[in-house]
């Protein structure tokens, strides 16, 4: 079975072989996967290798394939490859860190949005220099020179891409705390007066009671 996908992590195992570009190798083992990234695979291609492939030839691409009706039939296309792919962002992403062809990474660089794809890559990329590199280019250079800092600055590897987590929205701190007290909530919590005098300033934070707490004192 030929399989054209953006997405390989289904279909990686212990028995794989990974090609980069050329099929380099013959998909005749029924028990290895074999995984090809390639934007040239197209009709000649599946019809000549089909008779070939014993177990899965997986086509890694960001591109939707042009096949002929009779090739279609000997193959399984991705369903994020027959329309508009609304997670170019991440496709990219996962061509950043993952394919060792940085040439044909600029290949499929559009014209996506660099702020978005920097929050793709802030929760995959751990690397310091190449963050270094980011702060030095972002506001002074052309963005051409930022698209490359990404494309052959991040080292390729075959770590697993994940979406970034969303940061939480830092509750507003009441004025009668200085920005230094880290234990505000807390503070609020475990004292009826001081969050009565919080109510009384009218500076309440979202989720907390605006009704003042009966408060017991000694006569």
């Amino acid at each position: 079975m030929i399989v054209f996908t953006t997405d390989d992590e289904p279909f990686r195992g212990e028995n794989e072989v990974v090609m980069y570009g050329t099929l380099d190798t013959i998909p005749n083992r029924k028990d290895t996967t074999y995984i090809l990234h390639t934007d040239k695979f197209g009709t000649k291609d599946v019809l000549t290798w089909s008779p070939h492939v014993r177990n899965k030839l997986v086509i890694v691409t960001l591109k939707a394939p042009s096949l002929s009706k009779e090739a279609h039939e000997l193959c399984v296309v991705d369903d994020k490859l027959k329309g508009k792919n609304k997670d170019d962002t991440f496709l990219l992403t996962k061509a950043l860190l993952n394919w060792t062809d940085r040439k044909r990474i600029l290949s499929v660089f559009l014209e996506q949005p660099i702020a978005l794809l920097l929050w793709f890559l802030k929760g995959n990329v751990d690397d310091m220099e190449m963050w270094r590199r980011v702060a030095k280019v972002k506001y002074v250079l052309p963005q051409k020179y930022l698209k490359a800092s990404l494309v052959f600055g991040i080292t390729p590897s075959r770590k697993r891409v994940v979406w970034p987590k969303k940061e939480k929205k830092e509750k507003e701190r009441p004025s009668m705390f200085k920005s230094t007290d880290q234990h505000w909530e807390t503070i609020i919590a475990n004292s009826i007066s001081v969050a009565n005098q919080v109510r009384t300033d009218g500076d309440v934070p979202k989720g907390m009671k605006r009704r003042k707490v009966a408060q017991h004192t000694w006569l």
